[in-house]
């Protein structure tokens, strides 16, 4: 395994940590680790809080935050990605030098929302009983498929077919103890063999986990924290909004204003997803997806942090409109009227001139 160097910046070891790897200069990260140190921070009691550690190139970026930094030099995030260029080796890695560092470790993807007190997540982790993200799906779900070939070929030289696979899991959240070296060991050496001469798909890393941990037990984390991979652009849009109003320095305000911004996608009302499904009863398709996006944006709930969603849902929609073929894009666009006949209104009139403006922009130029 080739990721075992010493780093710039010892910690000590402590009994429990939260661990996030961040590097890079990109401003979206950033603010997706800080927010997720405050929800963790919200929900913690003085007293049996973790220590938090950031593994990163930019320990200037935490400065004044409640975290230890390490820093990661340019040979050591080479080092970590390895030969064979898969940068998500980096965060198997990263988990490995974690280990040193803490008795038990919950590494946390940057894009996750605690909504619990950490310490009811740590009593989960026990020597031989690990905690993963959630259960995504079975060896035997995805076997067939076409990006999964080259893989299955791989597993198929450890003696793994259809029916003797292994269950799958999404590493977002991962809860180690210290005696976990050999897993990652293991993980390290299965990532490695596994993309020699490219990869077809991107989740080698928490696959080779998933692997490494078949026939353990195996806790869930999802009941604990929100993993929002699938929505980004929506916390993201809240993110950004909360660190203009407040700024990015940390204070104990900082911890109790993050309680203000939604934990969740901007989604109507029930009333209103309602008379939304009635007014599109007869739409299909790609259609009828671009029409609740559209409206979806439209009755978002009355919520600062919502406005700035609203466009989400209209990129969306244009993301829709944007498979299609040219003349189908025209008919829905190119109307001498506000909005296209094909769809219902939105709530609001002045979003019908707001709403075919965006679309417009993002699909017809």
């Amino acid at each position: 395994m080739s990721c075992s160097e010493s780093l710039v910046t010892p910690v000590e070891k402590t009994r429990q940590q939260l661990l996030y790897l961040i590097y890079g200069n990109q401003d979206v990260y950033r603010r997706e680790a800080k927010f997720s140190i405050l929800t963790a921070l919200s929900h913690g009691k003085a007293g049996t809080m973790p220590s938090i550690r950031i593994l990163t190139d930019r320990p200037e970026d935490y400065a004044g935050w409640p975290v230890e930094t390490v820093f990661l030099s340019e040979e050591t995030l080479t080092l970590w990605q390895g030969r064979n260029g898969y940068h998500h080796r980096r965060k198997a890695c990263a988990i490995a030098e974690g280990l040193k560092y803490a008795q038990k470790t919950l590494f946390v993807d940057t894009d996750t929302l605690f909504i619990c007190d950490p310490s009811q997540i740590f009593q989960r982790i026990q020597p031989g009983q690990y905690l993963m993200d959630r259960f995504e799906y079975n060896w035997q779900d995805v076997y067939d498929r076409q990006d999964y070939v080259r893989l299955g070929r791989c597993l198929s030289a450890h003696g793994i077919d259809r029916q003797n696979g292994f269950k799958l899991y999404n590493s977002g959240l991962c809860g180690v103890t210290d005696q976990d070296s050999p897993l990652f060991d293991e993980s390290i050496k299965l990532i490695d063999e596994w993309t020699r001469g490219g990869f077809d798909i991107h989740t080698i890393e928490q696959i080779a986990l998933s692997f490494a941990m078949c026939g353990k037990p195996v806790t869930e984390a999802k009941k604990y924290v929100y993993h929002y991979f699938a929505e980004k652009r929506f916390f993201h849009a809240m993110q950004a909004y909360f660190f203009s109003q407040h700024g990015e320095a940390f204070s104990q305000e900082l911890v109790e204003l993050c309680r203000d911004v939604p934990r969740s996608k901007p989604f109507p009302s029930a009333w209103h997803r309602l008379k939304i499904k009635w007014k599109l009863r007869n739409q299909r398709g790609p259609l009828r997806k671009v029409g609740r996006d559209l409206l979806y944006g439209s009755a978002a709930p009355a919520d600062p942090y919502y406005d700035v969603c609203r466009h989400e849902w209209w990129e969306c929609a244009s993301r829709e409109i944007l498979r299609w073929d040219k003349t189908r894009q025209k008919k829905l666009l190119n109307t001498h009227h506000h909005w296209p006949e094909q769809l219902p209104k939105p709530q609001k009139t002045e979003d019908e001139r707001v709403i075919m403006k965006y679309l417009k922009n993002r699909v017809l130029t």
